[in-house]
C-alpha cells in the first residue's frame, strides 16, 4: 500500500474511513508477516517450534484473513458495482481472492516443512498485493462515488483479533527445541522476525508494528529496523501491550534504529 495520493471524497467521514482502512490492513499485513518469518525461521530448528508457528499462521488465516476477504467480497465489492471505473478491477480482485484461498488450503493441507513455508509467503505476497489494490485503488474510488457512504462500509468491517487462542502443544519430542522463547538449555536461538519500517509509508508504518507486534509470543521478540528512534512508537506499544514489552536497543543510527522488542 502506498497510501501517498490524495483522496478526494464527498464528505470528511469517508476520507477517514480511507485511512481507517488502510491502517486495517496495515495491521493485517504486519502480523502475517511475523507469523510467516516465525515459520520461516522454525524450519531447521527441532522440536515443536515449526509446528507452533504453523498453527499460528493458521489460526490467523481463519480469524483474521478470511473474515476482511469476506468483508471485502459481501460489502466493498458490491458497494463498486455502480463505480464504472471499479468494475473490471472487482473482477480481478475477485480472482485473487480465491488465490489467497487456495495458497491457504495448501498451507493447511501439506506436511512438508520447506513446501509450507513457501505456501506461507505465497500468501503474503497474494494478500500485500490484494489489499493494496483495494486501499490505493478501489477505496478512493468509492470515497469519490456519490451514493455510497465509506464510513458505514468501514464500521461494518471486522476487528483484528489483537489476540488469538493459543496453538496446542505438539507431542513432546527429544532432544532440545530453539523456539523463539529459548528452549532452557542456555543457547538462545537468534533468528526472529525482523520488520524494517523504512520503506512502508508512514501513514501506516505504526499500525504494521503494531500487527507484527501482535503475533510476538510471551517470551518471544522481533527485530524492528526505524530510520529514528520509534520513542512515541514505543510508547503506543507499551499502552496496547499493557506494559509487557521490553525494548532493547541492537543499533542507534545515524542511518537505522534497530531495536529487539520482547512480549514479557
Amino acid at each position: 500500500m502506498t497510501t501517498n495520493d490524495v483522496v478526494v471524497a464527498t464528505s470528511a467521514a469517508d476520507s477517514a474511513a480511507v485511512d481507517d482502512v488502510r491502517s486495517r490492513y496495515a495491521e493485517l499485513l504486519g502480523r502475517q508477516a511475523a507469523l510467516g518469518a516465525a515459520v520461516f525461521a522454525a524450519v531447521g530448528t527441532a522440536g515443536p517450534a515449526f509446528d507452533d508457528a504453523h498453527r499460528a499462521v493458521q489460526a490467523f488465516i481463519d480469524q483474521g484473513v478470511r473474515p476482511q476477504l469476506r468483508a471485502a467480497v459481501e460489502l466493498i465489492y458490491p458497494a463498486s458495482s455502480g463505480v464504472e471505473r471499479s468494475r473490471l478491477l472487482v473482477e480481478g480482485l475477485l480472482g485473487e481472492t480465491q488465490l489467497i484461498e487456495q495458497a491457504a488450503a495448501r498451507i493447511a493441507r501439506d506436511t512438508e516443512r520447506v513446501q509450507i513455508a513457501a505456501h506461507v509467503e505465497a500468501l503474503r505476497v497474494l494478500l500485500e498485493a490484494l489489499l493494496g489494490k483495494v486501499a490505493d485503488l478501489l477505496l478512493p474510488a468509492l470515497a469519490e462515488a456519490s451514493g455510497v457512504s465509506l464510513a458505514d462500509l468501514a464500521a461494518q468491517l471486522p476487528a483484528i483479533p489483537s489476540e488469538l487462542p493459543p496453538a496446542q502443544p505438539a507431542p513432546a519430542a527429544h532432544g532440545h527445541g530453539h523456539g523463539h522463547g529459548g528452549c532452557g538449555c542456555g543457547e538462545e536461538n537468534e533468528e526472529m522476525p525482523e520488520l524494517d519500517v523504512r520503506e512502508i509509508p508512514h501513514a501506516i508504518r505504526h499500525a504494521t508494528v503494531f500487527g507484527a507486534f501482535d503475533a510476538v509470543p510471551v517470551g518471544g521478540s522481533m527485530i524492528l529496523v526505524a530510520p529514528h528512534d520509534p520513542i512515541p512508537l514505543l510508547h503506543q506499544l507499551a499502552e496496547r501491550s499493557g506494559g509487557r514489552i521490553a525494548v532493547g536497543y541492537e543499533e542507534r543510527g545515524p542511518e537505522a534504529w534497530r531495536l529487539r522488542l520482547t512480549r514479557v
